[in-house]
Protein backbone atom coordinates (compact mmCIF):
# COMPACT_ATOMS: atom_id res chain seq x y z
CA UNK A 1 0.00 0.00 0.00
CA UNK A 2 0.94 3.29 -1.50
CA UNK A 3 0.82 6.27 0.86
CA UNK A 4 0.73 9.57 0.05
CA UNK A 5 3.10 12.09 0.82
CA UNK A 6 2.66 15.91 1.72
CA UNK A 7 4.81 19.02 1.04
CA UNK A 8 8.00 18.65 3.32
CA UNK A 9 7.63 21.53 6.36
CA UNK A 10 10.53 23.74 4.21
CA UNK A 11 8.06 24.14 1.47
CA UNK A 12 5.64 25.18 3.42
CA UNK A 13 7.39 27.59 5.49
CA UNK A 14 8.73 28.92 2.36
CA UNK A 15 5.19 29.39 1.08
CA UNK A 16 3.30 30.90 4.30
CA UNK A 17 6.43 33.21 3.89
CA UNK A 18 5.62 34.40 0.33
CA UNK A 19 2.20 34.91 1.13
CA UNK A 20 2.55 37.32 3.84
CA UNK A 21 5.15 39.40 2.10
CA UNK A 22 2.65 39.61 -0.88
CA UNK A 23 0.21 40.21 1.57
CA UNK A 24 2.12 42.96 3.14
CA UNK A 25 2.91 44.68 0.53
CA UNK A 26 -1.06 45.03 -0.94
CA UNK A 27 -2.08 46.31 2.41
CA UNK A 28 1.01 48.75 2.59
CA UNK A 29 0.42 50.03 -1.22
CA UNK A 30 -3.39 50.59 -0.06
CA UNK A 31 -2.53 52.17 3.14
CA UNK A 32 0.33 54.71 1.66
CA UNK A 33 -2.63 55.64 -0.80
CA UNK A 34 -5.34 56.32 2.23
CA UNK A 35 -2.57 57.97 4.68
CA UNK A 36 -1.81 60.13 1.01
CA UNK A 37 -5.26 61.28 0.38
CA UNK A 38 -5.95 62.56 4.35
CA UNK A 39 -2.35 64.27 4.18
CA UNK A 40 -3.44 66.29 1.37
CA UNK A 41 -7.40 66.57 2.52
CA UNK A 42 -6.49 67.47 6.39
CA UNK A 43 -3.68 70.35 4.37
CA UNK A 44 -6.49 71.89 2.52
CA UNK A 45 -9.11 72.37 5.39
CA UNK A 46 -6.03 73.95 7.34
CA UNK A 47 -4.89 76.29 4.68
CA UNK A 48 -8.91 77.22 4.47
CA UNK A 49 -9.57 77.36 8.27
CA UNK A 50 -5.73 80.03 9.05
CA UNK A 51 -6.85 81.89 6.17
CA UNK A 52 -10.18 82.62 7.09
CA UNK A 53 -9.01 82.74 10.41
CA UNK A 54 -7.07 86.23 9.82
CA UNK A 55 -9.57 87.99 8.27
CA UNK A 56 -10.96 91.02 9.87
CA UNK A 57 -13.87 92.64 7.88
CA UNK A 58 -17.54 94.35 8.75
CA UNK A 59 -20.46 96.24 7.06
CA UNK A 60 -19.58 99.78 8.02
CA UNK A 61 -22.25 101.62 6.70
CA UNK A 62 -25.72 100.71 4.60
CA UNK A 63 -27.24 103.40 2.82
CA UNK A 64 -30.92 102.76 2.04
CA UNK A 65 -31.78 105.78 0.14
CA UNK A 66 -28.33 105.55 -2.20
CA UNK A 67 -29.19 101.94 -2.20
CA UNK A 68 -25.12 101.25 -1.40
CA UNK A 69 -23.57 99.31 1.08
CA UNK A 70 -19.89 99.63 2.37
CA UNK A 71 -17.77 96.53 3.36
CA UNK A 72 -14.23 97.39 5.46
CA UNK A 73 -11.39 94.87 5.44
CA UNK A 74 -9.12 95.62 8.48
CA UNK A 75 -7.29 92.68 8.05
CA UNK A 76 -4.01 92.19 6.26
CA UNK A 77 -5.16 89.57 3.84
CA UNK A 78 -6.87 90.64 0.84
CA UNK A 79 -10.41 89.96 0.37
CA UNK A 80 -10.68 88.50 -3.84
CA UNK A 81 -14.37 88.29 -3.64
CA UNK A 82 -17.67 89.60 -1.68
CA UNK A 83 -21.22 88.23 -1.81
CA UNK A 84 -24.08 89.75 -0.42
CA UNK A 85 -26.95 88.32 0.91
CA UNK A 86 -29.74 90.70 1.00
CA UNK A 87 -32.93 89.81 2.83
CA UNK A 88 -36.22 91.43 1.87
CA UNK A 89 -39.07 90.01 3.82
CA UNK A 90 -38.94 85.91 2.63
CA UNK A 91 -36.93 86.91 -0.48
CA UNK A 92 -33.41 86.87 -0.58
CA UNK A 93 -31.27 89.01 -3.10
CA UNK A 94 -27.49 87.94 -4.25
CA UNK A 95 -25.29 90.60 -4.98
CA UNK A 96 -21.62 89.93 -6.02
CA UNK A 97 -18.99 92.11 -5.77
CA UNK A 98 -15.52 92.83 -6.60
CA UNK A 99 -12.98 91.90 -3.69
CA UNK A 100 -11.70 94.18 -1.56
CA UNK A 101 -7.10 95.12 -0.73
CA UNK A 102 -6.12 94.82 2.80
CA UNK A 103 -6.86 97.70 5.15
CA UNK A 104 -9.62 99.41 2.33
CA UNK A 105 -12.98 99.47 1.92
CA UNK A 106 -15.44 98.84 -1.18
CA UNK A 107 -18.88 100.17 -1.63
CA UNK A 108 -21.66 97.77 -3.63
CA UNK A 109 -24.72 98.90 -5.00
CA UNK A 110 -27.88 96.81 -4.20
CA UNK A 111 -31.43 97.12 -3.98
CA UNK A 112 -31.86 97.54 -0.66
CA UNK A 113 -35.65 99.04 -0.70
CA UNK A 114 -37.47 96.51 2.17
CA UNK A 115 -34.27 95.15 3.71
CA UNK A 116 -34.10 93.86 7.45
CA UNK A 117 -30.84 92.05 7.28
CA UNK A 118 -27.29 92.18 5.20
CA UNK A 119 -24.93 89.31 5.51
CA UNK A 120 -21.50 89.58 3.69
CA UNK A 121 -19.38 86.34 2.73
CA UNK A 122 -16.16 87.03 1.71
CA UNK A 123 -13.61 84.18 -0.12
CA UNK A 124 -9.39 84.35 -0.04
CA UNK A 125 -7.21 83.50 -2.60
CA UNK A 126 -6.26 79.88 -2.33
CA UNK A 127 -2.86 78.45 -2.66
CA UNK A 128 -3.85 77.45 -6.43
CA UNK A 129 -5.86 79.01 -8.92
CA UNK A 130 -9.17 78.74 -7.05
CA UNK A 131 -11.04 81.13 -4.52
CA UNK A 132 -11.67 79.71 -0.52
CA UNK A 133 -15.33 80.92 0.17
CA UNK A 134 -14.73 81.70 4.24
CA UNK A 135 -18.22 80.15 5.07
CA UNK A 136 -17.98 80.11 8.76
CA UNK A 137 -16.81 84.17 9.02
CA UNK A 138 -19.99 85.77 7.63
CA UNK A 139 -21.18 89.11 8.89
CA UNK A 140 -24.12 90.44 9.38
CA UNK A 141 -26.19 93.46 9.44
CA UNK A 142 -29.48 94.85 10.82
CA UNK A 143 -30.82 96.95 8.53
CA UNK A 144 -34.35 99.00 8.35
CA UNK A 145 -34.80 100.36 5.35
Amino acid sequence: MKTKKGISPLIATVLLIGFTVALAAVLMTWGLDYVKKSTEQVGGKTEEYLKCSDLAFEITNVDCQNNEVIVQNNANIDIAGMTLRVYVGPDITIVNGIGIPSFANAHYAATLTGATKIEAIVSVKGSGAANITCKDNIKEYIASC
